[in-house]
């Protein structure tokens, strides 16, 4: 049986053709060991930049031999010719090849190619390791690939031989690739097979034309498509052809094939290429759908040292965050480094770094956080540790951060001195006395300095790109030690008004229903001659029904508990210096004394109006929201996020008094709505921009308002006009982009006298803060 099936397995074939990744199948328990197999026999080129032209040079040939493949076939179907099985598949599922080999070039650029580890072995000299795992897959399971399959083929590898980051990110991609290639195989038999029958219906056509004269000869070489299709032909013409029967059979018989051998063989070989064929579109379709993060996750070596952070942090944070840290690991690791052992190696330090300082403090501590290593401030440490020696360019950032404060002010002050100089000089020129050249550099300074600061701030910008700071995944709700407050400090001047900030408030919490989040209107009235004016109590009034209704409405969920609405409100102080009886301080006074008595202090001017107090000394964080400013759906939870983490959250220098580590405030973008950016001719002449930082009218280039940076430099504070306090925290270097900030602020819990505050800038009637 064993030597029949090679003998109808044996052909002769017009051109030689590459055969499809196709061998002998193997289970799971196989394709395990075959894996381990693969890890010991592959060797490593040094020069892993090699091979990268050759691979995309054959992705193009493969795009261009389908293309031509799916032409061909399609107009087949137009003429309404025969098409295999396997040129069904192709015609009906091209579009998800197309789409796949689009994402091959998008996902896999040739530079990060050329940095992937190459084998140095003869036969797959400068082939990437992971396409060659790929292939190796593939052959072997017909191109029929499964989670389950991946998982463990993976897992059996790098128990081997670790892989590095780059090639588990680049694994899909491959994999793709290997699937391409084998359609590309496989496409070409079919046409090969198209070929052949096109060849026989051309020889019975020039019977006809010859008549009853002498038969034509038959190729040297018949392909069994040929055979098949002629054979065919001959049933149509009856006896006619019967001498053509007789030479095919005599022409096989040489082959020690007969007609019935022929025709099993090319049965069998298209139930095969369609098999084949279904596989790979199967497989490509998994690999479109599958989730490659969570794959990558579940198969990283790098990843399971990293959870092993002993206050477990890691495993708590989004995805992004944990990958910054993957990131920070192979940057310490080495480019150039062979194989994933070096950056297990880092893995494995930044984790018993953060268990030693564990041990010597406790699990609270930043420095036990596995993540102060990577990218926090003991990154240094661990540097020397590892024997990491940065680049040329590392340690120019580093110095520009160092001496932020001249590199930032210095520019600014030699350019504006430079542009009033040459409105002196162009003065003088114009015959001007020096009084004069005085007078018109005095006044240029201030024009000057604006082109200054937008000329420096746009290029800090560009050499010091925003960074995203790490976050909690709080997606299942917040703990119990992140009690949030949502306020909106607003003046209530109306019964209508206040009618109005209840319902928007409401809408606030029906977008963010974690039973940890608490909404409060912090109002006062407006400027007035007396302490107390005719209406006040109706308005009031008006405010706390609207509350307690929400509160009646609003179940109290056995996790949270309390009230989830509150109404703070204050009276009138007679103030001197305006004549006139206001709130203390206005907007920034209510925040000041809000905080105040989240700290227990009794002495303040505030109310508890509506909601229960005992809720209020477990309450850690605030946002502050203008009443214009929507909050979007579980925004909060993501600011909460970002502040509760342990390399945001703040550390007041007890000496200093002030923000060392960490974020007192966070200050989130806020985008102007669609609708109204073209609410009146202002907002549209100001909102231009499609986000701008709170509380400015400055484009998202402009340098954070924090008098300390990240590495421990000081710059001068910058006023914000809307809310009217001088921002004095810290932040990241400068304002990062979406999904990037946070709108939090600590309470007294977390920073001694800071004040919660995200403004809505006012260049439209509404703005949505966004984390």
């Amino acid at each position: 049986m064993a030597t029949l099936l090679r003998r109808l397995s044996l052909r002769r074939r017009p051109m030689a053709l590459d055969k499809p990744l196709r061998d002998e199948l193997s289970s799971i328990e196989q394709l395990e060991e075959r894996a381990k197999a693969l890890a010991a026999r592959f060797t490593l080129d040094p020069d892993f930049r090699r091979g990268g032209d050759r691979t995309y040079r054959r992705l193009d040939d493969n795009t261009r031999v389908l293309e031509a493949a799916y032409r061909t076939l399609a107009d087949d179907v137009h003429r309404g010719e025969f098409v295999t099985p396997a040129a069904e598949w192709i015609l009906d599922n091209f579009h998800l090849v197309a789409s796949e080999i689009r994402g091959i070039r998008q996902n896999l650029p040739r530079g990060y190619y050329r940095e992937l580890p190459k084998l140095a072995s003869r036969e797959l000299a400068g082939t990437a390791r992971v396409y060659a795992m790929a292939v190796e897959l593939i052959r072997h399971t017909d191109s029929r690939l499964d989670r389950a399959q991946l998982m463990r083929f993976m897992n059996s590898f790098q128990s081997v031989a670790p892989l590095t980051i780059g090639e588990l990110w680049a694994w899909p991609s491959m994999l793709k690739l290997a699937l391409i290639e084998n359609l590309r195989r496989l496409a070409a038999r079919t046409l090969q097979g198209r070929v052949a029958r096109r060849a026989a219906d051309a020889y019975v056509a020039r019977i006809d034309e010859g008549g009853q004269g002498e038969l034509p000869p038959l190729p040297p070489e018949l392909h069994t498509a040929f055979v098949v299709q002629l054979l065919q032909r001959i049933r149509e013409y009856g006896p006619r052809l019967a001498a053509i029967r007789s030479a095919v059979d005599g022409h096989l018989a040489t082959q020690e094939l007969s007609s019935e051998d022929a025709i099993r063989a090319e049965h069998q070989e298209q139930a095969a290429t369609q098999i084949s064929v279904a596989n790979v579109i199967g497989s490509l379709r998994l690999c479109a759908t599958l989730d490659w993060s969570e794959y990558f996750e579940a198969v990283s070596l790098v990843e399971r040292v990293l959870r092993q952070d002993p206050p477990g942090v890691y495993g708590r944070m989004d995805f992004a965050s944990r990958d910054r840290y993957r990131q920070a690991v192979e940057e310490l690791a080495g480019i150039r480094a062979q194989g994933g052992d070096a950056q297990l190696r880092v893995a494995l330090r930044a984790v018993e770094s953060a268990r030693q300082a564990a041990e010597e403090g406790t699990l609270g501590d930043r420095a036990a956080h596995v993540g102060h290593h990577l990218i926090g401030k003991g990154r240094r440490g661990l540097e020397a540790d590892v024997a990491y020696r940065p680049g040329l360019r590392l340690r120019v950032r580093r110095f520009a951060y160092a001496h932020a404060t001249a590199l930032y002010l210095g520019p600014i002050g030699g350019l504006t001195l430079l542009l009033a100089g040459l409105g002196a000089v162009y003065a003088r020129s114009e015959g001007a006395t020096r009084a004069t050249q005085l007078a018109v550099a005095l006044l240029l300074l201030l024009p000057a300095s604006d082109l200054a600061i937008a000329c420096v701030q746009r290029l800090v910008a560009w050499l010091a790109p925003p960074r995203r700071l790490s976050r909690l995944d709080l997606a299942a709700g917040l703990p119990d030690d992140a009690r949030t407050l949502v306020v909106v400090p607003t003046l209530l001047s109306s019964v209508a008004e206040a009618e109005e900030l209840v319902a928007h408030l409401e809408v606030l919490a029906l977008g963010n229903l974690d039973p940890r989040i608490h909404f409060a209107l912090l109002t006062d009235f407006p400027d007035a001659p007396s302490e107390v004016m005719p209406e006040d109590a109706e308005i009031l009034a008006a405010a706390q029904a609207g509350i307690e209704e929400l509160n009646a409405r609003s179940a109290r969920s056995p996790e949270g508990g309390g009230d989830r609405f509150f109404l703070f409100h204050r009276d009138r102080q007679w103030n001197p210096g305006e004549g006139t009886w206001m709130g203390w301080e206005r907007k920034r006074g209510k925040l000041e004394e809000l905080n105040r008595l989240l700290r227990g202090a009794v002495d303040v001017g505030l109310r508890v109006r509506v909601g229960d107090p005992a809720l209020l000394p477990d309450v850690r964080y605030c946002i502050t929201l203008d009443s214009d400013t929507r909050l979007p759906r579980d925004a909060a939870k993501a600011l909460v996020g970002i502040i509760a983490h342990p390399l945001n959250r703040p550390y007041v220098d007890p000496r200093l008094r002030r923000v060392t580590e960490g974020y007192g405030i966070l200050q989130p973008r806020v985008s102007v709505t669609m609708a109204s950016a073209a609410g009146s001719l202002f907002a549209r002449s100001t909102t231009s921009m499609p986000s701008r930082p709170p509380s400015t009218g400055a484009s998202p280039s402009t340098p954070c308002s924090r008098t300390t940076c990240s590495r421990g430099s000081t710059r001068a504070p910058r006023w914000s006009a809307t809310s009217s306090w001088w921002t004095t925290t810290r932040r990241a270097c400068w304002p990062t982009p979406a999904a990037s900030t946070a709108g939090c602020a600590g309470t007294g819990r977390s920073c001694s006298g800071c004040s919660p505050g995200c403004a809505t800038g006012r260049a439209a009637s509404s703005a949505t803060a966004s984390p």
